[in-house]
């Protein structure tokens, strides 16, 4: 008897005119150990490297959302769109200037089997902070919104959507989510580095005085196979591994 395939899970990835990140997340997607996936790419149509990039890849499982050039859509309203446009069972955040485990999906999918959640997320996270090569475990707290997975039917089921604007549109959402007692946090830090590179949503600012003070350091060595990773000097199966032996 064939086995029953797992739930489809749709990664949505918000495209910011930065092909190079793209290119490591889209490579962090694709290497991923669940099977059953695919990714929205949403993107204005003047962002033609990105376009071509995803075309070259010649991969039915990813897909484009084109949103026209000068329409002015928030951040918020473009993954709400990104998410009516996906097929999946399960929606998973899927920024494109950070990496993602290889086992990230499939953790995330497994750890709400025989419970009566319905969404998970990281309580805490690697970060690596470009500007000084320097990486940190991040505090413990609630959630990190962009490493969200969620069923996508709770969105209609109870009027959950991401805020209109341009930062901070997924607190809201989450903290529904986790007030009705649907959201499963998980203790996971390996499956997902959190990037700051200078063009990040949130400000310089932001990491020196909301993040980086609560954080762990972790060692230099450490911190240099962070970096490797993200270049792309380790392939995501041994990065994966090496991730989770220097946290």
């Amino acid at each position: 008897m064939e086995a029953e395939k797992p739930p489809l899970v749709s990664c949505i990835c918000l495209s910011h005119n930065r092909v190079d990140l793209l290119q490591r997340s889209v490579q962090c997607y694709r290497d991923q150990t669940y099977s059953n996936k695919e990714l929205i790419v949403a993107l204005n149509a003047d962002n033609a490297a990105a376009s071509n990039f995803i075309a070259e890849l010649n991969d039915a499982s990813i897909k484009s959302l084109v949103f026209q050039t000068g329409t002015n859509i928030s951040l918020g309203e473009k993954r709400n769109l990104a998410i009516d446009f996906a097929s999946g069972f399960y929606f998973c955040v899927w920024d494109d200037d950070d990496w993602h485990n290889m086992s990230r999906i499939e953790t995330q999918v497994k750890s709400l089997v025989g419970t009566h959640f319905r969404s998970s997320i990281l309580s805490n996270i690697t970060l690596f902070d470009s500007k000084n090569e320097e990486c940190y475990v991040s505090a413990m707290r609630w959630g990190w919104e962009q490493s969200l997975l969620c069923e996508k039917s709770l969105l209609d089921t109870f009027s959950l959507r991401y805020d209109n604007r341009n930062r901070g549109e997924d607190s809201a959402l989450v903290c529904n989510l986790r007030e009705m007692g649907l959201l499963l946090a998980m203790t996971s830090p390996e499956l997902y580095v959190y990037v700051y590179h200078g063009n990040n949503v949130f400000h310089r600012g932001h990491w020196e005085v909301n993040l980086l003070p609560w954080a762990t350091k972790v060692s230099p060595d450490g911190a240099g196979i962070v970096r490797k990773i993200l270049q792309g000097d380790l392939s995501n199966p041994f990065a994966s591994e090496a991730l989770a032996q220097v946290l």
